[in-house]
């Protein structure tokens, strides 16, 4: 058991909720933000994803810091 939590600390870092958080943004940008943009998703469709994943980090840092 030991190993795969090593192996899990090794992949994802101390935390899962960033990684599965930046995912999720990454998925719901491309299921949702994407048609709904149409041709704008080539001009802006990086922007949405930047800020959904700065979204993500903001409240995996202010969770962080409340925890202590």
């Amino acid at each position: 058991m030991t190993l795969l939590r090593a192996l899990k600390k090794l992949i994802l870092g101390e935390t899962w909720a960033l990684p599965a958080g930046v995912a999720t943004a990454v998925l719901v940008a491309a299921l949702v933000a994407r048609p709904i943009m149409g041709d704008a998703w080539r001009r802006g469709g990086g922007f949405v994803v930047l800020a959904g994943v700065a979204v993500v980090l903001l409240l995996s840092v202010s969770l962080s810091a409340r925890r202590r």
